[in-house]
């Protein structure tokens, strides 16, 4: 007797989308990925781009990451209706639905900024697109003197440790170059203290102060004005530089829900936030960077949380920990992670080769954990497990 499959459509193929379509068993579910894009990007390479001027590639096509048994439909989504259970595509075409997974993660916003969109033109980022990191790459090789600002800008952003990774990187670039004594490199930040974990920072504002790098903390970002290359925070202050690179607001992706009320004001997707359940849904879920769950927008915290999803949907009580597990690269073959979960604060974890090396590891095995979960689940699981923050706080106060 043949089992009526249960249909799941998820939108998004990036890292939390692809990671759970192909965890799905195809004995019991017909699985659909819609994307707007053919591409999954690996974006936290943006920053080796950036400042190392990286040719390796950062995407793939989506089709070839995902199972055979997947369907994967190219195209936007401009309307979800969680209450009548269906996504309506760019062409009208409407997909219904058992379960929805919303998994369309993040895009930069500009305009919460004036001037933000002119001073990109000029100078680039690391958190938008390929051409914007080449962008801050060739910043750095024109510069030989004068003020580099790197700010970050009010609101939610990608991978918490990349702000200050950018500026640990750009620091060893001139350095490298023997530019250093001659370039002088400031961090703006809102926060009240450079990391805005407090055990984390205690081991990076010293690695600040001792590579000469200046910061300015409760600097909330307001307006630049880039033919007088001079950044205006809300508290008055003002930040004269020769190149600026900013880490933009980032907000949900534009597309139409019903209900409108379980996007927050900058459209991200509101959920319980041990289930990823959609406020309000039992059939919808979100994970990743779409999320407005108080947890890092990470590529682990997706891969996580599409674990979960993967459970609950076949049955199990499976629960979000809430954890966070971000490689921090601090320059010169240095690293760390920013490790943390819901109960346990974020842990004062050591800087060392072998945590880069870490870093390094994972992004060489990014493909192949997508495509391949039941090679690459057991290592990984075990890893989590080895350094869950309950066990890890312990270890280092």
């Amino acid at each position: 007797m043949s089992t009526v499959k249960r249909r799941v459509v998820i939108i998004g193929g990036g890292t939390g989308g692809a990671m759970l379509a192909n965890r799905l068993p195809r004995d019991e579910f017909e699985v659909t990925v819609v994307d707007k894009q053919p591409y999954n990007h690996f974006w936290p390479w943006l920053l080796y781009i950036a400042f190392r001027g990286s040719r390796k590639p950062i995407k793939r096509e989506i089709r070839s990451l995902l199972k055979p048994w997947v369907d994967f439909i190219q195209s936007g989504v401009r309307f979800i209706n969680l209450q009548d259970r269906y996504v309506e595509l760019e062409n009208g075409k409407r997909l219904t639905y058992d379960y929805l997974v919303i998994a369309t993660g993040a895009t930069v916003d500009y305009s919460k900024v004036p001037g933000l969109d002119k001073v990109t033109e000029m100078f680039g980022n690391y958190h938008s697109t390929e051409e914007n990191a080449w962008r801050v790459w060739q910043t750095l090789n024109n510069m030989r003197e004068g003020t580099l600002a790197i700010i970050l800008a009010p609101g939610a952003y990608r991978c918490p440790p990349s702000p200050l990774e950018g500026t640990f990187l750009a620091e060893e670039f001139f350095r490298r170059r023997g530019l250093r004594d001659r370039v002088r490199i400031v961090f703006a930040t809102f926060y009240p203290r450079p990391y805005p974990a407090e055990p984390m920072n205690e081991l990076i504002e010293p690695l600040l102060k001792e590579r000469g790098i200046e910061y300015i903390t409760f600097y909330t970002l307001d307006h630049i004005d880039p033919e007088k290359r001079v950044a205006y925070s809300m508290e008055g202050e003002e930040l004269k530089f020769d190149a600026a690179i900013v880490i933009p607001p980032h907000v949900g992706v534009d597309i139409k829900y019903v209900p409108e009320d379980v996007l927050d004001s900058d459209r991200f997707v509101q959920a319980d936030k041990f289930t990823n359940r959609v406020k309000g849904f039992d059939d919808a879920f979100v994970i990743g960077d779409a999320s407005a769950l108080p947890v890092a927008k990470t590529g682990v915290t997706a891969h996580l949380q599409a674990g979960v999803v993967a459970r609950i949907l076949q049955g199990e009580d499976a629960r979000n920990t809430g954890r966070t597990n971000c490689p921090f690269d601090v320059g010169y073959g240095l690293g760390t992670f920013v490790i943390s979960d819901y109960n346990n604060p974020t842990i004062k974890y050591p800087i060392n080769r072998v945590n880069h090396l870490f870093k390094v590891a994972f992004a060489a095995t990014y493909w192949d954990m997508i495509l391949y979960p039941e090679l690459w689940d057991p290592i990984f699981e075990a890893y989590f497990e080895a350094t869950e923050p309950a066990k890890l706080r312990y270890l280092y106060r």
